[in-house]
C-alpha cells in the first residue's frame, strides 16, 4: 500500500490522504466506490459480478434500477449516476457509476466524482483505474490525468468534506503507475516550477500608488498594507506577490486567475517539434450536416520520427511519427475553430507522445485530447459527420487546454 498526504495549500487549512492499494473495490469500506459503465449505463460482466457478489444480486439490481429511473436527462461521457447502496450489503453509502470515462472525458469524470461526493458530504471515495479495462485508456495516461485532477481540486479547495481518496484496482500495473505518478507529482510540485515563478510574476507587479483598496482573495488580508508587494493580472484582479507565488508553486495549479479563471499566460504543450500542419480548401467536398458551406477545410498533419523529450512518457527513447488528415466545415463557426486549432498547434497542444489506445503501439505520436474529425462520413461513432455538437466540443477541448478565442493573434487568419 502507498499513502500520501496532500495539503494544506496556499494558506488554507486542512489536508487529505491519497491511498493506492491492490484489491477488489467492491470490498472497500468507504462512503463511495466508483466503477465505469458504458454510455448506456451497462456494467461490464466483471464489474457486475464483483458488485453483486458482495451487494447481493437482487439488492444491487433494485438500487441500480431506482437510480436509473430517477434520471431526467441523458448522461454523457464523464457524467456520474449515483446509486444509493444503503439497502445493499456493500459497506458503502453510494456507488458512483462513471459513464464511459475514455481519455477525452477522464478529467471531467474526476471532477464529477469529487462534486457529487462533496454534495453528499462524503469523506472517503474509492476509485479504480478508470477506463483502463474495456474502454482502453492507457494506464500511464489515466494515472497522469488522475493525479493532475486531484492536485487541481486540492489547489482549488474543491474537496471540502472529502478526507481520503483511495485508488483500488485488481491490476498491479495500475497500482504501480498510479503510485509512481503521485510520487513524481509530490516530488516535483515545489521544485520544477518554482524557478519560473519570479520571472512570470515580475511583469505584473504594481507600484503601491496603483494598489486598490481591497483584500487579497488568497490570504484575505488587506492589499497595500505594510511592505508587501502587490501584482495585478491582466484581468485586473490583484494579489500579494508572496501569496501568488505560493499559488503558482501549489500542485496542479493552472496559469489562470484564481478568482475569474482567466489565463494570464499562454500554455505550451510537448507536441514534438517535428510536427507540421497544412491547410487547404476543398470546394468539391461538402460535409454531411454542412451542405450549405462553400467548401471544406482539409487539415494535414505530419509528425516525423524523433526522440522523446523530458516531458514525454519515456524520455530519451525513440518515438514513431504519424500522418493524420482532418476536416472542418467552411462555415463562419468552422473558421473560428480552425483559427483555434492553428493556434493550439503553434502552442504544441495538438499531439503528444504516448501509447496508442486503438492499436496498442508504444512510443507513438497520439492525439492530445482535442477532438478531430478524421472521416467525412459515419457520424460521431466513426469520427465523422454529421455531428451537430462537434464544433462547440472542439472549442471546449481547446479552452480546457488554456486557449480561448481572445488569445488568438489577429494574424492567425483564414487561409
Amino acid at each position: 500500500m502507498h499513502e500520501f498526504s496532500i495539503g494544506p495549500l496556499f494558506n488554507r487549512n486542512g489536508s487529505f490522504r491519497v491511498v493506492v492499494e491492490l484489491g477488489n473495490i467492491a470490498n472497500e469500506t468507504v462512503d463511495v466506490i466508483c466503477v465505469s459503465v458504458s454510455d448506456s449505463l451497462r456494467h461490464s460482466h466483471s464489474v457486475w459480478n464483483a458488485l453483486t457478489k458482495v451487494a447481493g444480486k437482487k439488492e444491487y439490481a433494485v438500487a441500480f434500477e431506482k437510480a436509473r429511473k430517477s434520471l431526467t436527462s441523458w448522461l454523457t461521457p464523464g457524467d456520474v449516476l449515483v446509486v444509493d447502496a444503503t439497502e445493499t450489503k456493500l459497506a458503502v453509502k453510494f456507488v458512483f457509476l462513471v459513464v464511459y470515462p475514455d481519455i477525452h472525458h477522464l478529467d471531467k469524470a474526476y471532477r464529477s466524482i469529487f462534486r457529487e461526493g462533496v454534495a453528499r458530504h462524503c469523506t472517503s471515495i474509492a476509485i479504480p483505474g478508470l477506463g483502463c479495462g474495456n474502454i482502453g485508456n492507457s494506464v500511464h495516461s489515466s494515472a497522469v490525468t488522475a493525479c493532475t485532477a486531484i492536485f487541481e481540486a486540492a489547489a482549488n479547495n474543491a474537496f471540502d468534506s472529502i478526507e481520503m481518496i483511495k485508488f483500488v484496482d485488481v491490476e498491479q500495473d495500475v497500482i504501480d503507475k498510479f503510485a509512481a505518478q503521485l510520487y513524481a507529482k509530490i516530488a516535483n510540485s515545489n521544485t520544477l516550477e518554482s524557478a519560473e515563478v519570479s520571472s512570470s510574476m515580475q511583469k505584473f507587479i504594481k507600484p503601491l500608488s496603483e494598489v486598490i483598496e481591497d483584500d487579497c482573495s488568497i490570504c484575505l488580508s488587506t492589499l497595500g498594507e505594510g511592505d508587501s508587494e502587490v501584482l495585478e493580472l491582466p484581468c485586473a484582479h490583484q494579489y500579494h506577490v508572496q501569496c501568488f507565488r505560493e499559488y503558482l508553486n501549489s500542485p496542479g495549479h493552472k496559469k489562470w486567475c484564481p478568482m475569474c479563471r482567466k489565463y494570464f499566460d499562454l500554455p505550451l504543450g510537448d507536441q514534438p517539434s517535428e510536427a507540421r500542419m497544412f491547410i487547404s480548401k476543398n470546394f468539391s467536398l461538402k460535409l454531411p450536416g454542412h451542405e450549405d458551406s462553400d467548401f471544406t477545410y482539409e487539415i494535414s498533419y505530419t509528425v516525423a520520427d524523433g526522440i522523446q523529450e523530458a516531458s514525454h512518457i519515456r524520455p530519451g527513447k525513440p518515438f514513431t511519427g504519424t500522418r493524420r488528415r482532418a476536416y472542418i466545415p467552411g462555415t463562419p463557426e468552422g473558421t473560428k475553430v480552425l483559427r483555434l486549432l492553428k493556434f493550439a498547434f503553434e502552442r504544441r497542444l495538438i499531439f503528444t507522445v504516448g501509447d496508442s489506445l486503438t492499436t496498442g503501439a508504444r512510443n507513438v505520436v497520439v492525439w492530445n485530447n482535442i477532438h478531430h474529425k478524421t472521416s467525412v462520413y459515419g457520424g460521431p461513432q466513426k469520427h465523422g459527420f454529421p455531428d451537430p455538437d462537434y464544433l462547440s466540443r472542439v472549442k471546449e477541448d481547446i479552452s480546457a487546454m488554456g486557449i480561448t478565442e481572445d488569445m488568438v493573434p489577429s494574424e492567425m487568419d483564414d487561409q
